[in-house]
């Protein structure tokens, strides 16, 4: 598990502030803190935080001599430009079952040499205790061919008796589609449909 030291955060300066100072908002919350706490880390800190986890990894959350398990829920970006503007995380407790995320990698897609891959599933959101958690699940596509589909109910998060899922077991992580094969006729027919002639106002008239 990941550790990040932030500083509390000043609840008067504004998000826009800081990140010209080079310095990332954050809040930690959860039903078992007094109030939410307002947080901030560096922007190299939190980008580098952000290249090996995702939404649903598990963090040590270090403020002054206090140490608080967490994990990360939101991660703000700006439309267009891409840049980090702030980060959400939620207080665990040990022995209380949470709801999270574990994000879909795919692995072996430049294997496939028929076929097209098609992603449908990014998240998988399950139930499970903090210390159960996953934050990946890696699918390996490098076997599969034209007409193949793996769900949820294939994956190893789905045999986990720990993780209760939330999401439907028959949901479609990835499939293969079979190529369309069009014959001569098919082709000779398309060539020869004629584009509808366009009718002006005055041979409407």
């Amino acid at each position: 598990m990941v550790t990040l030291n932030f500083e509390k955060r000043d609840k008067n300066l504004k998000g826009r502030q800081l990140r010209n100072k080079g310095i990332i908002p954050a809040v930690l919350y959860g039903k078992h803190l007094e109030e939410s706490v307002c947080l901030q880390l560096p922007v190299h800190e939190a980008e580098r935080f952000l290249q090996y986890n995702f939404i649903g990894s598990k963090v040590e959350i270090v403020i002054g001599k206090e140490k608080y398990m967490a994990v990360l829920k939101e991660a703000t970006y700006t439309p267009g430009a891409n840049k980090l503007e702030h980060l959400s995380f939620q207080a665990l407790v040990a022995g209380e079952v949470t709801r999270s995320v574990a994000r879909v990698i795919i692995s072996g897609r430049e294997r496939i040499r028929e076929g097209v891959l098609i992603h449908m599933l990014d998240e998988i959101t399950y139930s499970a205790l903090p210390a159960d958690f996953v934050d990946r699940v890696e699918v390996d596509v490098s076997q599969m061919k034209p007409g193949d589909v793996l769900t949820v109910e294939e994956l190893d998060i789905a045999k986990n008796e720990k993780i209760e899922l939330v999401t439907p077991p028959d949901s479609v992580v990835v499939t293969v589609t079979v190529p369309k094969v069009y014959t001569e006729d098919e082709e000779t027919e398309a060539a020869d449909v004629e584009e509808p002639a366009l009718v002006s106002d005055k041979e409407e008239d």
